[in-house]
């Protein structure tokens, strides 16, 4: 195992660092196994980032060529999972450059490389300066690297820019460098937010007003802010979205240039060219506020579409679909692109609430209120979420005495902590979410009906993962995800997995592949070996289609003779890639094998066979008699 450096305490991070790179098995004496997309996997990531990389290209590139064209470095640019999208500079690396793969398509996230500029920038979320004996991993000590991440203007980190360099060390300057890189396109994607009209700068001193460091507002043609960056948020104490510039810069700031005397701020104002920017987004097909936001399923594009009409008017969304399908990351995405992105979102599971605790947890509670309760009160989630998102998760779960309660604040727009008579005014967005049904739980007298009418301003549906039409593209995603090294997919697994009902969504999928690679790992083809039991189980005794004849024993290959009919989504046949009409040799002969071995290891008690595999007693028995174990 790698011995742990001896760094000084002004060091931490880097430390810290080395400690993640020893937990992920890697050693500082070995170089580790490349994790590479192939060309399909990449060619989709260049779909995806196009925009981010035509940015750096245009706006970081220029002031980096200036700076290092003479020096043997190399801008890179990462996506938020580590994978390098795009280089530029030495028109080819040197031979050791060239032996540490840091190339287009390769991962370089901590666990997979170890301590270097870019996982490190990415797990920090800050600017990091990674030189020579830094990097965990020997071989990688005769570069400096320095990285810096880049941020929407929502705080959603979409990437991160890298200089690396053989034989120069970095200094302070490389990191200010690389920083100012980050703001420029930061700054871009600023400047193109919707309804973007005036960009007014800020600074303390007239020569700071365009250094690339002074504080940045964007406003709308009626002098509201819809966004701003960091220094000018700490200029103006905390501005935020939606508030009028008036109010903090006075009725003179759409002026061209001037000094306000009540902050002792510089200003200088110019329009924002709307017509050549809407003209930029629609070429690029994509919103520049939205990147990284894309949803290639027509029905989960539609429900998104329609939730970011509905929360700029303060409308309740209701959002329902079962468990799994990823409601909660649906609303996260919302509000990180919302005017009350800058604002707290906060979440409330409704069902992992005791019934006895729900009202003080919502509402708050006085101090004294109840035995046990904080000598200094509490304020509450619907408090906490004042000005931004309250997102309450099970909704249906909810008890009948604080739907109640619920309703008043929903109606009033104000909260009344328990044990306490006095009323605090709430501006907020209400979200709920639930895999109930909502009109049979106020049928049967488990709903507040008036209370079901209040959250149902819109109700959007998350499609279960079936249904999805990109359900392949989520699949080898996720196998991406947490693939050990670069491997492929066996396809009549994928086909497989393509066609199992999935009754967990994607929470069971993600599980399954994070076990399923850990079973594969040193073997280039994910296969059905590499499934759990319970799975394996599962999709064997799945009804995958109507029988066809094809002169195959079906009890020794209990899957042959099977076809797997298209699935059909809103009267739209999606081609889905089929299970063959027969089966390799292989897989049948593991599913027979599974399930002989399970029933011979339970002595043919059929029910706690069945128990084993995680599966039905009928569908056992159905199985079974295929296989010619029973009569």
């Amino acid at each position: 195992m790698a011995v742990k450096p001896h760094l000084p305490s002004t060091q931490a991070w880097l430390a810290d660092s080395w400690q993640r790179s020893i937990s992920a098995g890697l050693s500082e004496f070995q170089l580790p196994q490349e994790l590479r997309l192939d060309a399909s996997e990449l060619k989709q990531k260049h779909e995806q980032y196009q925009m981010l990389i035509a940015l750096v290209q245009s706006h970081a590139l220029p002031l980096f060529n200036q700076l290092m064209a003479h020096s043997n470095s190399r801008l890179l640019l990462s996506d938020a999972e580590g994978y390098v999208l795009r280089h530029w500079g030495v028109s080819r690396y040197s031979t050791k450059l060239a032996d540490v793969a840091l190339d287009i398509g390769v991962n370089w996230l901590e666990q997979h490389k170890g301590t270097n500029a870019i996982g490190t920038a990415l797990t920090a979320k800050q600017a990091v300066s990674v030189v020579g004996e830094q990097h965990f991993i020997r071989q990688n000590r005769f570069m400096s690297c320095t990285a810096c991440p880049i941020f929407s203007p929502q705080g959603e980190m979409l990437g991160v820019i890298d200089i690396t360099s053989e034989q120069q060390r970095h200094t302070q300057q490389t990191l200010m460098l690389v920083s100012s890189l980050a703001q420029q396109v930061e700054t871009v994607l600023l400047c193109h937010l919707p309804d973007s009209r005036y960009r007014i700068d800020l600074a303390a001193q007239p020569n700071l007003l365009n250094s690339g460091w002074q504080g940045i507002v964007i406003a709308d043609s009626d002098g509201r802010i819809v966004g701003c960056n960091p220094m000018a948020k700490q200029l103006l104490n905390q501005a935020k979205v939606g508030d009028s510039v008036e109010q903090y810069l006075g009725d003179n700031w759409s002026r061209a240039g001037g000094f306000n005397q009540h902050l002792d701020l510089h200003l200088q104002t110019q329009p924002l060219n709307i017509p050549s920017i809407k003209s930029r987004v629609a070429t690029s097909n994509k919103s520049l506020n939205q990147l990284g936001v894309r949803f290639r399923d027509p029905q989960l594009e539609r429900a998104w579409q329609h939730a970011n009409k509905v929360i700029t008017k303060q409308i309740p969304l209701l959002v329902l679909g079962e468990t799994g399908v990823g409601k909660e990351q649906f609303v996260k995405k919302l509000h990180a692109q919302s005017a009350r992105r800058t604002e707290p979102l906060v979440a409330v599971n409704c069902a992992a609430l005791p019934a006895e605790l729900v009202e003080s947890e919502l509402f708050g509670y006085q101090a004294g209120a109840f035995t046990g309760a904080n000598r200094t009160g509490f304020i509450g989630k619907i408090r906490q979420a004042h000005g931004g998102f309250l997102f309450l998760d099970e909704i249906g779960e909810m008890p009948l005495a604080a739907q109640s309660r619920l309703l008043r604040v929903l109606q009033e727009r104000e909260v009344v902590p328990v044990g306490s008579n006095q009323s605090f005014k709430v501006d907020i967005q209400i979200i709920a979410a639930t895999h109930m049904d909502l009109e049979q739980q106020v049928a049967q007298g488990l709903f507040r009906q008036d209370l079901f009418y209040r959250l149902n301003g819109l109700q959007v549906r998350l499609p279960a993962l079936r249904e999805r039409q990109d359900i392949e593209r989520i699949i080898h995603k996720l196998h991406r995800k947490h693939r050990i090294a670069p491997q492929a997919i066996c396809p009549e697994l994928l086909g497989l997995l393509m066609q199992h009902d999935w009754p967990g969504n994607l929470r069971e999928l993600d599980n399954l592949m994070q076990v399923a690679c850990l079973m594969a790992e040193g073997d280039d083809t994910l296969t059905w070996q590499h499934l759990p039991d319970y799975l394996a189980a599962k999709l064997m005794c799945e009804p995958l289609g109507e029988e066809v004849k094809t002169g195959q024993n079906s009890a020794s290959y209990p899957l042959a003779g099977k076809v797997v009919s298209d699935k059909v989504t809103n009267g739209n046949t999606a081609a889905q890639p089929a299970v063959t009409a027969v089966q390799s040799d292989s897989l049948n002969e593991a599913i027979y094998s599974n399930v002989q071995q399970a029933y011979q290891a339970c002595n043919g008690n059929v029910s706690q066979c069945a128990k084993r595999l995680g599966i039905s007693r009928n569908a056992l028995y159905r199985r079974l008699k295929q296989m010619g174990l029973k009569g």
